[in-house]
């Protein structure tokens, strides 16, 4: 049974598993759409769009307040990721497969279901539109025009859907890292951050065990992910987590769904059209089954993060018939039928629209093609140029010191960061990732004194640039008085490659899989090279 994803275990079950999840939350299967007013909206027709709950949150400004430390939403230096057991120690750890845990019951957050193994908000489920903005898709659209070019059916494409990320970082063609977590570790629901061990899924402060299946076998799995998805430029790491400043896919690996809030399934994961979060965390419970049929697992869990439902065909990974020794599947190259659990879609339909002109098709590879670049190499640093304040600004110390940030790179997935330090003492105050990609600070309650503003960005090659400025709070100190937030800027990012505190740089273990290397260099992990389709700076 272990071996098979929810999908996988036959549809007269799935039907049976489903119901009962959207029942839960007032819904019936058989519902045509479900309007809630504060989520979702109608336009003239027939078309229905709910905002994609696995994205960053609305637009404003992260906040620090060095005067009140409790009134800060998250600490002013991003924690440490907490002990691990090491990768070359899983062979301890090798055992059984864990039982699920009678006393344990499902429950997702409020206007979240599942349906199958996939994750949604409720009105996804019964066939409304997944939009990052509903604002912004019904009444102030993108441009029409963009990544529409891709679509094999452009005039078939809802409002709100393919028409960009207005934040840096969400740009496409992307580059993403995912990682296969099989060392466990205390998960937090509240919201969906990789790097934060945050998930909807998650057992609030339980903890997730350790793979069972031993060190050979999570070799195993890990190559045979990395070649699933080898057709994008997805690098796919298991030895190290990667740094929190980089946008990455989690895929925790081992347990059961009794160690989640799901319901009985052999793996289950958020469903996020065109993977707006970058930062999603999936699961397959997966531990003794031979490690192709966990690979198959594992990938169809990481395809549903990247905005993939369900289809027919039993040679394909995002199928729905897995039974026994199903061998090595793949990623479906053509439209084909999605499977409906008592006729819900439970897909993303405007991207289906889109390579296949109908909602109840789709296509894995184009899907997947249109969010991440082809393989290839990516020697072009990113820039990062920190807007305000100035070089060598003064503040007064009752002043909110306001920092803004532009970045830019030819591919999107690239992350970022401040880091502030106390030049008086040399203690690091902030050191914060922007996951919302604001790009922009409030620093509040600076005592008197002077400061380093370090920002520094790093892409999905482990290019890295950063720009650095000074400025004054209080007396003494060099520049004009600024009364407030300043202005303008001191210079150009310098792109060079550095050593950040949360992390080094990550390069190839020999299986397309990652270990660490010397910051900024170029990882030996890159796949063979295609032609590479770089995006407008928008």
């Amino acid at each position: 049974m272990e071996a098979s994803c929810a999908a996988a275990l036959g549809r007269d079950m799935l039907g049976a598993m489903a119901a009962p999840r959207l029942r839960a939350s007032g819904l019936w299967l058989a519902a045509v759409v479900v309007s809630v007013p504060s989520v979702v909206r109608a336009t003239e027709g027939p078309v229905r769009v709910v905002r994609n709950p696995f994205g960053p949150a609305a637009h404003g400004r992260n906040v620090i307040d060095f005067s009140d430390p409790a009134a800060n939403p998250r600490p002013p230096i991003d924690p440490p990721y907490p002990p691990s057991p090491r990768f070359e120690d899983l062979d301890a750890f090798a055992g059984p497969a864990p039982s699920p845990s009678p006393d344990a019951a499902a429950s997702l957050p409020e206007g979240l279901v599942q349906v199958t193994d996939m994750v949604m908000p409720a009105e996804a489920a019964v066939g409304a539109t997944m939009v990052p903005d509903v604002e912004r898709a019904l009444e102030a659209p993108g441009d029409p025009s963009y990544g529409k070019e891709a679509c094999a059916y452009p005039d078939a494409v809802p409002a709100g859907v393919y028409e960009g990320d207005d934040r840096p970082g969400g740009e496409v063609p992307r580059r993403h890292t995912i990682y296969l977590n099989f060392l466990g570790g205390v998960l937090y629901s509240g919201g969906e951050n990789s790097a934060e061990n945050l998930s909807n899924i998650a057992r609030s402060g339980h903890m997730f065990p350790v793979y069972t299946g031993g060190e050979a076998k999570a070799i195993a799995v890990a190559q045979a992910v990395a070649t699933d998805f080898e057709f994008v430029q997805t690098r796919v790491v298991y030895l190290e987590r990667p740094p929190k400043i980089l946008p990455y896919t989690m895929a925790m690996i081992g347990g059961s769904y009794t160690d989640t809030t799901a319901g009985p399934s052999g793996g289950v994961a958020p469903l996020d059209c065109e993977d707006f979060g970058q930062r999603n965390v999936c699961y397959a419970f997966q531990n003794s089954a031979p490690a192709i049929n966990q690979a198959n697992v594992v990938s169809q869990e990481i395809g549903h993060t990247m905005g993939l439902g369900h289809t027919e065909g039993t040679d394909r990974i995002m199928g729905a018939g897995y039974a026994g020794a199903f061998g090595d599947l793949v990623f479906g190259d053509e439209c084909t039928p999605i499977i409906q659990v008592q006729g819900q879609a439970a897909a993303c339909v405007g991207v289906n629209k889109c390579h296949c002109g109908d909602a109840n098709l789709q296509h894995d590879r184009n899907t997947l093609r249109w969010t991440y670049a082809p393989p290839g190499p990516d020697t072009t640093p990113p820039e990062i140029d920190i807007l305000s304040p100035e070089d060598g600004a003064t503040f007064d110390p009752e002043d909110t010191v306001s920092v803004t940030l532009d970045v830019w790179d030819d591919y999107g997935g690239y992350g970022w960061k401040i880091v502030l330090t106390d030049l008086g003492t040399g203690d690091v105050l902030a050191d914060q990732v922007d996951y919302d990609r604001q790009l922009a600070w409030d620093l509040v309650g600076l005592p008197e004194g002077h400061y380093e503003l370090r920002a520094v960005v790093m892409d999905q090659a482990d290019n890295t640039g950063e720009d650095v400025i000074t400025f004054y709070v209080g007396a003494g100190g060099a520049g004009s008085t600024s009364g407030g937030s300043t202005g303008g800027t001191d210079g150009s990012a310098t792109g060079h490659s550095g050593t950040d505190t949360d992390g080094t740089s990550m390069s190839d273990d020999g299986c397309g899989c990652s270990t660490r290397a010397a910051p900024g260099s170029v990882a030996a992990w890159l796949l063979g090279l295609w032609g590479l389709r770089r995006r407008r700076r928008r």
